[in-house]
């Protein structure tokens, strides 16, 4: 899985990789001293709903997954 580069916009400092769903990160630059923050993608944007596709995901499997959380 490749993760996306978060860069501070104003040194371009690699601060961290990831994958933000669904949240809100603040990162403060230990270049410049810059606060920064970040959001995530929501998760649906992130999902497949191609029939046989095989990262798809079930419904059930992801209503599974957010009540154990």
């Amino acid at each position: 899985m490749l993760y996306k580069e978060h860069r501070c916009p104003a040194c371009n400092k690699l601060l961290f990789k990831g994958i933000l769903v669904d949240s809100e990160v603040e990162v403060k630059c230990r270049g410049c001293g810059s606060l920064t923050s970040f959001h995530g993608e929501p998760k649906e944007k992130l999902l497949c709903f191609k029939e046989n596709c095989p990262n798809r995901q079930s419904r059930s499997a992801a209503a599974k997954e957010g009540k154990a959380q």
